[in-house]
């Protein structure tokens, strides 16, 4: 599917009817495959599968190419949150990681960008974009420029000082609102947005409400200092309304140490239209590992881009040579839980479907030139 997310149609066209990509081929796209470059499908001269593509009975393989969908590909935009607190549990390389992977998934089916905050010195500075928005590696599957870029940028700055999302969100709208294609903000933070004001009562004061620092909830407030750790939540708040009424949608996700705080991300979440059903209605992170992390992106990926319906640029020539793959497996057409084809429309079925729309399934090909795999 998609983080495609963007979904992909790969084209593939087999050499022969047993054999379709024959030894004397290997290391090379097949001819009229639709690339010039050698290697874009990975291949190293000892490969004999591109990534994604059909295997016939006999084990051939056929060659093929990613070419999108009639369709823009979305801007996945992150605005990661690196205060102190992210250093408890190694979280800030947890979620480096996290979308380093995401990345590799969707590919070059989607674009992406990151912003982190607070910025470079400062405890309170105003997040900074560490990566403009580009295409995602080529193929899907592997880690490229883009990713490469990503993390370097990322590492260059460690998990350090407060938590200014509010004035890191207003920082963007002007800035996305200029990208080419649909733009959706996926911010990830540890805690309460703060660094807004440095006195407050206990209700609003973040030692008070977690009990830290000797302080407690009934008060006296301990945000009696020059601080900067009162609660942020109003302004926060109309920053996702600010992107919503740009066209942005704001996915908000919350890993361990926001618990206390998880009544302002749920008033976020639902200010940007990005609400779950049921509660919490922000995406919340139970344990702060990687692959919770990832289920949750997920997650969030299913909900803007998943679709069980893929428009193919003409009907196949032979439908009885088409195969779907999810995540890079072979799907049995037809039956109540696999896929049909009409016209140039493929339709996912019954768990299939469901699959890709829970975001469990993060690339969704279309494969032409090898025979069809039946239900059994």
């Amino acid at each position: 599917m998609f983080f495609a997310v963007t979904f992909a149609t790969a084209v593939a066209g087999c050499g022969s009817e047993n054999l379709p990509f024959s030894t004397a081929s290997r290391g090379a796209p097949a001819t009229g495959s639709g690339s010039d470059d050698p290697g874009a499908f990975g291949f190293d001269g000892g490969t004999l599968k591109p990534p994604g593509c059909g295997v016939g009975p006999d084990g051939g393989v056929c060659d093929c190419i990613d070419t999108p969908l009639l369709v823009d590909p979305p801007n996945f935009y992150f605005v990661l949150d690196r205060s102190g607190s992210m250093a408890v549990g190694d979280k800030w390389n947890t979620m480096r990681a996290a979308v380093s992977d995401i990345m590799t998934s969707i590919g070059p089916r989607a674009r992406f960008g990151a912003t982190i905050y607070p910025g470079r010195s400062a405890s309170c500075d105003t997040g900074i974009e560490v990566m403009s928005t580009r295409q995602g590696d080529s193929p899907s599957g592997t880690v490229g420029e883009a990713n490469r870029f990503l993390l370097d940028a990322t590492q260059k700055f460690p998990a350090y000082g407060g938590t200014p999302t509010a004035a890191t969100l207003d920082s963007i709208v002007t800035k996305l609102q200029t990208l080419p294609g649909k733009t959706f903000v996926i911010l990830a933070t540890d805690g309460a947005p703060n660094c807004a004001q440095n006195t407050c009562g206990a209700a609003a004061c973040l030692p008070n409400i977690e009990g830290s620092n000797g302080c407690t909830p009934t008060g006296p407030s301990c945000c009696d200092k020059e601080w900067g750790l009162c609660l942020d939540s109003e302004a926060s708040i109309t920053a996702v309304q600010k992107l919503k009424s740009a066209g942005i949608p704001t996915y908000v996700i919350g890993i361990p140490g926001s618990q206390a705080y998880g009544s302002v991300l749920d008033r976020m979440a639902l200010a940007a239209g990005t609400a779950q059903t049921g509660s919490p209605a922000y995406y919340k992170v139970d344990v702060a590992d990687k692959a919770d992390l990832v289920s949750a992106l997920r997650k969030v990926a299913a909900k803007i881009v998943a679709t069980c319906t893929y428009e193919l640029k003409e009907p196949p020539a032979d439908v009885n040579r088409l195969n779907v793959y999810l995540d890079e497996k072979v799907v049995p057409r037809d039956g109540a839980n696999g896929w049909k084809v009409e016209g140039k429309t493929v339709t996912l079925l019954g768990n299939t479907c469901q699959s890709v729309m829970r975001g469990d399934v993060l690339d969704v090909r279309i494969i032409l030139g090898c025979p069809t795999v039946e239900a059994r």
